[in-house]
């Protein structure tokens, strides 16, 4: 039987999931977190979607096998093309979190009526985000793909001092046409890592919708639903935090450098190669 002490597995192409993972232990403290970058094949923006659907099942399967009672999938080319596959891997008694459904009901809640769309390749190229978000009544929805922008995450270019980000930015915005948008989706979860250029660019005047803390409110209503939660341990009314495990397909430099960022000088990094026999 599946304990509320399990951890939370949480998986993606690279260190974008990471803004996932940082959301749900902001919303979720009590909760452990085990995370797969698969920084090997990353980005999964310009793989098949047969391929992403063999790597996402893999690593779904790892992390069940590991002991984790639900799954987020913090990858939206994977939500896009593999959500299915994994539901069906790990099966009915996981409950399994995407990136796409989350924001998609945010947006929709929101009553805007032009929406754009950003993201990989294979995220635009699948259409989810369009067809889910007409089906959810908004008027227009334009999507246009920015392959560039996960690498040049992955590799640490998103802080604003490197003043690369924005140009990049400005220039897909300017080659996709959207017109007057009121509200542009991230669809990809390395793109909350350069927010701030993405403001500086849009102007107050365009919301901006991403994943983190939508999926952590979908993961925790989802934990609820299943009597899945953690026990928060408070000893004189402070959550205990639990020890977290991050696993990534290739100990890389930039991983190393953004995860501590998020979770702290003493992250303890493991590199863990699933395609090896």
């Amino acid at each position: 039987m599946i304990k509320g002490g399990a951890p939370v597995g949480v998986f993606d192409s690279g260190i974008g999931g990471l803004t996932v993972a940082h959301a749900i232990e902001n919303r979720l403290p009590a909760e452990r977190i085990h995370y797969f970058g698969d920084t090997a094949h990353m980005p999964y923006g310009e793989r098949s979607p047969a391929l992403v659907c063999r790597y996402a099942t893999r690593i779904a399967r790892h992390l069940v096998d590991s002991g984790c009672k639900a799954l987020v999938i913090a990858c939206n080319t994977a939500s896009a093309n593999a959500l299915d596959a994994v539901r069906a891997e790990v099966g009915p008694d996981i409950p399994v979190i995407d990136v796409v459904a989350p924001v998609v009901a945010q947006v929709v809640k929101s009553r805007l009526s032009s929406i754009g769309v950003i993201g990989t390749r294979a995220t635009v190229a699948s259409g989810l985000y369009g067809r889910l978000l007409r089906a959810g009544g908004t008027a227009e929805v334009h999507e246009f793909a920015t392959p560039l922008l996960a690498p040049l995450i992955e590799e640490g270019w998103h802080h604003s001092e490197s003043n690369i980000i924005e140009p990049i930015i400005r220039g897909y915005l300017d080659r996709a046409a959207f017109g007057n948008l009121d509200g542009l989706v991230l669809g990809c979860t390395h793109y909350p890592l350069a927010s701030a250029g993405f403001a500086s660019v849009l102007g107050a005047g365009v919301k901006i919708f991403d994943a983190p803390a939508a999926v952590a409110d979908s993961l925790a209503e989802a934990l609820e639903t299943a009597g899945l939660l953690a026990d928060a341990g408070l000893a004189g009314g402070v959550v205990n935090r639990p020890a977290h495990r991050f696993e990534v397909s290739d100990l890389t430099p930039s991983f190393s450098a953004s995860a501590r960022v998020f979770f702290g000088a003493n992250l303890s990094l493991e590199a863990c190669d699933l395609w090896t026999d």
